[in-house]
Protein backbone atom coordinates (compact mmCIF):
# COMPACT_ATOMS: atom_id res chain seq x y z
CA UNK A 1 0.00 0.00 0.00
CA UNK A 2 2.86 2.14 0.99
CA UNK A 3 4.28 1.97 -3.01
CA UNK A 4 0.63 2.67 -4.57
CA UNK A 5 0.44 5.96 -1.89
CA UNK A 6 4.31 7.16 -3.23
CA UNK A 7 2.76 6.29 -7.11
CA UNK A 8 0.33 8.50 -6.47
CA UNK A 9 2.25 11.21 -4.33
CA UNK A 10 4.58 11.27 -7.24
CA UNK A 11 1.37 11.45 -10.24
CA UNK A 12 0.27 14.84 -7.74
CA UNK A 13 3.73 16.30 -7.96
CA UNK A 14 3.78 15.96 -11.64
CA UNK A 15 0.71 18.37 -12.16
CA UNK A 16 -0.79 15.72 -14.30
CA UNK A 17 -4.57 15.42 -14.64
CA UNK A 18 -6.87 13.38 -13.16
CA UNK A 19 -9.06 12.64 -10.07
CA UNK A 20 -7.01 13.55 -6.98
CA UNK A 21 -9.65 11.15 -4.82
CA UNK A 22 -7.14 8.22 -5.97
CA UNK A 23 -4.43 9.59 -3.92
CA UNK A 24 -6.55 10.44 -1.15
CA UNK A 25 -8.44 6.83 -1.11
CA UNK A 26 -4.75 5.44 -1.17
CA UNK A 27 -3.62 7.93 1.84
CA UNK A 28 -6.92 6.78 3.77
CA UNK A 29 -5.98 2.60 3.07
CA UNK A 30 -2.84 3.39 4.29
CA UNK A 31 -3.95 5.28 7.68
CA UNK A 32 -6.47 2.23 8.27
CA UNK A 33 -2.92 0.06 9.01
CA UNK A 34 -2.28 2.41 11.92
CA UNK A 35 1.37 2.55 11.28
CA UNK A 36 2.87 6.05 12.87
CA UNK A 37 5.56 6.49 10.68
CA UNK A 38 3.53 7.07 7.71
CA UNK A 39 2.98 10.61 8.78
CA UNK A 40 6.45 11.43 6.95
CA UNK A 41 4.93 10.25 3.83
CA UNK A 42 1.17 12.15 4.89
CA UNK A 43 3.06 15.32 5.57
CA UNK A 44 5.06 14.96 2.26
CA UNK A 45 2.01 14.89 0.83
CA UNK A 46 0.69 17.32 2.03
CA UNK A 47 2.69 20.17 1.28
CA UNK A 48 3.04 18.78 -2.22
CA UNK A 49 1.58 22.27 -3.14
CA UNK A 50 -1.09 24.89 -2.26
CA UNK A 51 -4.06 22.45 -3.52
CA UNK A 52 -2.27 19.56 -0.99
CA UNK A 53 -2.24 21.77 1.54
CA UNK A 54 -5.76 22.27 1.67
CA UNK A 55 -6.83 19.25 0.34
CA UNK A 56 -5.36 16.71 2.13
CA UNK A 57 -6.73 16.25 5.42
CA UNK A 58 -4.91 16.99 8.46
CA UNK A 59 -5.92 14.23 10.27
CA UNK A 60 -4.19 11.61 7.94
CA UNK A 61 -1.32 13.18 10.49
CA UNK A 62 -2.27 11.30 13.47
CA UNK A 63 -4.42 8.78 11.78
CA UNK A 64 -2.26 6.33 13.96
CA UNK A 65 -3.91 7.56 17.01
CA UNK A 66 -2.78 10.46 18.96
CA UNK A 67 -1.10 8.86 21.62
CA UNK A 68 0.49 6.38 19.72
CA UNK A 69 1.94 9.09 17.45
CA UNK A 70 3.31 11.27 19.86
CA UNK A 71 4.84 8.79 21.20
CA UNK A 72 6.60 8.09 18.44
CA UNK A 73 7.75 11.26 17.30
CA UNK A 74 9.56 11.45 20.83
CA UNK A 75 12.51 9.25 19.72
CA UNK A 76 11.95 9.94 15.72
CA UNK A 77 14.85 11.58 13.54
CA UNK A 78 13.38 13.66 10.85
CA UNK A 79 14.35 16.98 9.41
CA UNK A 80 10.44 18.05 8.91
CA UNK A 81 9.84 17.13 12.49
CA UNK A 82 10.23 20.94 14.01
CA UNK A 83 8.09 21.57 11.46
CA UNK A 84 4.99 18.81 11.60
CA UNK A 85 5.03 19.40 15.36
CA UNK A 86 4.36 23.25 14.75
CA UNK A 87 1.45 22.11 12.62
CA UNK A 88 0.42 19.27 14.49
CA UNK A 89 0.82 20.82 18.15
CA UNK A 90 4.22 20.38 20.18
CA UNK A 91 2.70 18.06 22.75
CA UNK A 92 -0.38 15.33 23.13
CA UNK A 93 -1.82 17.64 25.01
CA UNK A 94 -1.63 21.03 22.45
CA UNK A 95 -2.40 18.45 19.57
CA UNK A 96 -5.07 20.03 17.21
CA UNK A 97 -6.83 17.21 16.96
CA UNK A 98 -8.54 14.97 20.04
CA UNK A 99 -8.85 11.29 19.21
CA UNK A 100 -12.66 11.50 19.25
CA UNK A 101 -11.84 14.05 15.53
CA UNK A 102 -9.79 11.17 14.66
CA UNK A 103 -12.23 8.23 15.17
CA UNK A 104 -15.22 10.53 13.84
CA UNK A 105 -12.97 11.28 10.64
CA UNK A 106 -12.48 7.84 10.28
CA UNK A 107 -15.89 6.73 10.07
CA UNK A 108 -16.65 9.24 7.90
CA UNK A 109 -13.92 8.42 5.33
CA UNK A 110 -15.22 5.32 5.54
CA UNK A 111 -18.58 6.07 4.21
CA UNK A 112 -16.86 8.66 1.48
CA UNK A 113 -15.21 5.68 -0.02
CA UNK A 114 -18.08 3.08 0.33
CA UNK A 115 -18.19 3.29 -3.28
CA UNK A 116 -14.69 1.38 -3.63
CA UNK A 117 -15.83 -2.05 -1.33
CA UNK A 118 -17.53 -5.00 -2.53
CA UNK A 119 -19.83 -5.92 -3.64
CA UNK A 120 -19.97 -2.92 -5.13
CA UNK A 121 -23.28 -1.01 -4.77
CA UNK A 122 -23.10 1.58 -6.90
CA UNK A 123 -21.62 0.77 -10.19
CA UNK A 124 -21.82 3.59 -12.35
CA UNK A 125 -20.29 5.71 -9.52
CA UNK A 126 -17.40 3.35 -9.05
CA UNK A 127 -16.79 3.70 -12.66
CA UNK A 128 -16.57 7.50 -12.59
CA UNK A 129 -14.87 7.02 -9.11
CA UNK A 130 -12.15 5.15 -10.97
CA UNK A 131 -12.26 7.39 -14.43
CA UNK A 132 -13.68 4.23 -16.31
CA UNK A 133 -15.05 6.40 -18.94
CA UNK A 134 -15.33 4.20 -21.77
CA UNK A 135 -17.36 1.43 -19.45
CA UNK A 136 -18.80 4.09 -17.60
CA UNK A 137 -20.38 6.12 -21.42
CA UNK A 138 -22.07 2.31 -21.79
CA UNK A 139 -23.94 2.19 -18.37
CA UNK A 140 -25.19 5.97 -18.36
CA UNK A 141 -28.19 5.80 -20.37
CA UNK A 142 -29.26 2.86 -18.20
CA UNK A 143 -28.62 4.84 -14.83
CA UNK A 144 -30.78 7.51 -16.49
CA UNK A 145 -33.38 5.50 -17.67
CA UNK A 146 -34.08 4.07 -14.24
CA UNK A 147 -37.74 4.42 -12.41
CA UNK A 148 -37.39 6.64 -9.49
CA UNK A 149 -38.16 9.81 -7.95
CA UNK A 150 -35.03 11.53 -8.39
CA UNK A 151 -34.08 12.58 -4.27
CA UNK A 152 -31.63 15.65 -4.26
CA UNK A 153 -28.79 13.29 -3.95
CA UNK A 154 -29.47 11.78 -7.58
CA UNK A 155 -29.93 14.79 -9.41
CA UNK A 156 -26.94 16.41 -7.95
CA UNK A 157 -25.30 12.97 -9.38
CA UNK A 158 -27.13 13.71 -12.66
CA UNK A 159 -25.19 16.74 -13.18
CA UNK A 160 -22.22 15.33 -12.15
CA UNK A 161 -22.49 12.79 -14.61
CA UNK A 162 -23.57 14.61 -17.52
CA UNK A 163 -20.42 16.93 -17.12
CA UNK A 164 -18.39 14.25 -16.64
CA UNK A 165 -19.69 12.76 -20.08
CA UNK A 166 -18.87 15.96 -21.27
CA UNK A 167 -22.13 16.25 -23.19
CA UNK A 168 -23.58 19.54 -22.71
CA UNK A 169 -27.64 18.47 -24.28
CA UNK A 170 -27.19 15.91 -21.56
CA UNK A 171 -26.30 18.59 -18.87
CA UNK A 172 -29.08 20.63 -19.89
CA UNK A 173 -31.61 17.95 -19.35
CA UNK A 174 -30.25 17.36 -15.57
CA UNK A 175 -30.73 21.44 -15.46
CA UNK A 176 -34.18 21.21 -16.54
CA UNK A 177 -35.04 18.10 -14.18
CA UNK A 178 -33.47 19.22 -11.25
CA UNK A 179 -35.55 22.45 -11.81
CA UNK A 180 -38.63 20.55 -12.15
CA UNK A 181 -38.05 18.21 -9.30
CA UNK A 182 -36.54 21.21 -6.86
CA UNK A 183 -38.05 21.77 -3.73
CA UNK A 184 -34.93 24.37 -2.28
CA UNK A 185 -36.05 27.27 -3.69
CA UNK A 186 -32.58 29.16 -2.69
CA UNK A 187 -31.05 27.14 -5.34
CA UNK A 188 -33.18 27.96 -8.17
CA UNK A 189 -31.69 31.24 -8.98
CA UNK A 190 -28.27 29.15 -9.40
CA UNK A 191 -29.90 26.33 -11.39
CA UNK A 192 -31.53 28.58 -13.55
CA UNK A 193 -28.12 30.50 -14.64
CA UNK A 194 -25.90 27.29 -15.31
CA UNK A 195 -28.69 26.77 -17.31
CA UNK A 196 -28.49 29.70 -19.22
CA UNK A 197 -24.60 29.16 -19.44
CA UNK A 198 -25.29 26.09 -20.82
CA UNK A 199 -27.54 27.71 -23.32
CA UNK A 200 -25.10 30.04 -24.60
CA UNK A 201 -22.48 27.45 -24.84
CA UNK A 202 -24.57 25.37 -27.29
CA UNK A 203 -25.75 28.44 -29.16
CA UNK A 204 -29.53 28.12 -28.17
CA UNK A 205 -29.13 31.83 -27.30
CA UNK A 206 -32.65 32.84 -27.64
CA UNK A 207 -33.53 29.97 -24.42
CA UNK A 208 -30.51 31.27 -22.95
CA UNK A 209 -31.95 35.47 -23.23
CA UNK A 210 -35.39 34.33 -21.89
CA UNK A 211 -33.85 33.03 -18.61
CA UNK A 212 -31.18 35.43 -18.07
CA UNK A 213 -33.81 38.31 -18.44
CA UNK A 214 -36.31 36.36 -16.30
CA UNK A 215 -33.95 36.39 -13.56
CA UNK A 216 -32.71 39.80 -13.82
CA UNK A 217 -36.09 40.89 -13.66
CA UNK A 218 -36.32 39.51 -10.38
CA UNK A 219 -33.56 40.15 -8.47
CA UNK A 220 -31.80 43.29 -7.06
CA UNK A 221 -28.55 40.68 -6.08
CA UNK A 222 -25.31 42.58 -8.12
CA UNK A 223 -23.42 39.92 -8.45
CA UNK A 224 -26.67 38.01 -9.53
CA UNK A 225 -27.14 40.63 -11.90
CA UNK A 226 -23.54 40.44 -13.15
CA UNK A 227 -23.60 37.09 -13.74
CA UNK A 228 -25.93 37.37 -16.02
CA UNK A 229 -24.78 40.51 -17.75
CA UNK A 230 -21.74 38.01 -18.61
CA UNK A 231 -23.30 35.61 -20.04
CA UNK A 232 -25.46 38.29 -22.31
CA UNK A 233 -22.17 39.64 -23.26
CA UNK A 234 -20.83 35.85 -24.36
CA UNK A 235 -23.85 35.89 -26.45
CA UNK A 236 -23.34 39.04 -28.48
CA UNK A 237 -19.80 37.95 -29.01
CA UNK A 238 -20.42 34.50 -30.02
CA UNK A 239 -23.17 36.16 -32.83
CA UNK A 240 -20.57 38.76 -33.46
CA UNK A 241 -23.44 40.95 -35.42
CA UNK A 242 -25.02 43.88 -34.76
CA UNK A 243 -27.92 43.04 -36.95
CA UNK A 244 -29.18 39.82 -34.92
CA UNK A 245 -32.17 40.53 -32.64
CA UNK A 246 -31.23 38.28 -29.93
CA UNK A 247 -27.97 40.33 -29.52
CA UNK A 248 -29.84 43.52 -30.07
CA UNK A 249 -32.42 42.71 -26.95
CA UNK A 250 -29.30 41.22 -24.73
CA UNK A 251 -27.33 44.44 -25.12
CA UNK A 252 -30.64 46.73 -24.60
CA UNK A 253 -30.84 45.02 -20.85
CA UNK A 254 -26.93 45.16 -20.60
CA UNK A 255 -27.21 48.58 -20.77
CA UNK A 256 -30.17 49.47 -18.86
CA UNK A 257 -28.12 47.23 -16.15
CA UNK A 258 -25.04 48.99 -16.59
CA UNK A 259 -27.10 52.27 -16.36
CA UNK A 260 -28.28 51.41 -13.24
CA UNK A 261 -24.80 49.73 -11.66
CA UNK A 262 -21.89 51.46 -13.36
CA UNK A 263 -19.67 48.83 -13.14
CA UNK A 264 -19.63 45.16 -11.77
CA UNK A 265 -15.95 43.58 -11.84
CA UNK A 266 -13.04 44.19 -14.29
CA UNK A 267 -13.58 40.77 -16.38
CA UNK A 268 -17.57 41.76 -17.05
CA UNK A 269 -16.55 45.30 -17.71
CA UNK A 270 -14.02 44.59 -20.00
CA UNK A 271 -16.79 42.56 -21.48
CA UNK A 272 -19.44 45.16 -22.26
CA UNK A 273 -16.79 47.20 -23.93
CA UNK A 274 -16.06 44.41 -26.26
CA UNK A 275 -19.95 44.39 -26.56
CA UNK A 276 -20.08 47.87 -27.03
CA UNK A 277 -17.57 47.83 -30.26
CA UNK A 278 -19.51 44.65 -31.58
CA UNK A 279 -22.64 46.48 -31.52
CA UNK A 280 -21.03 49.16 -33.33
CA UNK A 281 -21.68 51.94 -30.33
CA UNK A 282 -19.35 54.52 -28.79
CA UNK A 283 -18.40 53.60 -25.41
CA UNK A 284 -20.96 52.99 -22.93
CA UNK A 285 -21.20 56.01 -20.70
CA UNK A 286 -19.61 55.37 -17.06
CA UNK A 287 -21.25 56.60 -13.85
CA UNK A 288 -17.62 56.97 -12.51
CA UNK A 289 -18.91 60.60 -10.38
CA UNK A 290 -20.55 57.61 -8.02
CA UNK A 291 -17.30 55.55 -7.60
CA UNK A 292 -14.06 56.26 -5.33
CA UNK A 293 -11.37 58.29 -7.02
CA UNK A 294 -9.48 55.41 -6.87
CA UNK A 295 -12.43 53.57 -8.70
CA UNK A 296 -12.37 56.70 -10.98
CA UNK A 297 -9.03 56.60 -12.10
CA UNK A 298 -9.10 52.61 -13.00
CA UNK A 299 -12.48 52.86 -14.88
CA UNK A 300 -10.81 55.45 -16.84
CA UNK A 301 -7.75 53.40 -17.56
CA UNK A 302 -9.71 50.50 -18.66
CA UNK A 303 -12.35 52.68 -20.90
CA UNK A 304 -10.55 55.89 -21.16
CA UNK A 305 -12.31 59.03 -19.93
CA UNK A 306 -15.63 60.07 -20.32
Amino acid sequence: MKYLFAEEKEWRKSGKEGKVDNLYFCAFILALFNLPETVWLFFEAKNIDFDSGIGFDGEYLVSAGIKECYQYLETADNPKKTELLKYIGETEESCIYSQEDIDDWKEHKKSYFKCYKFPIQDELYFLYSTNERELFLKKLPEWIDQERAWTYNELSLYRTYANYADDKVLEIEAFKLTLEKNDKDFLIEDYNKQLAELYVEIGENAKALEILESIINGTDNRNIVRDCVEQLCRIIIRTNSSSDEIAKQSYHIIKVEHKKYSSFFPMVDGLIKNVTEIMGEGKMTAHNNNLPKAGRKWWQRLFGSE
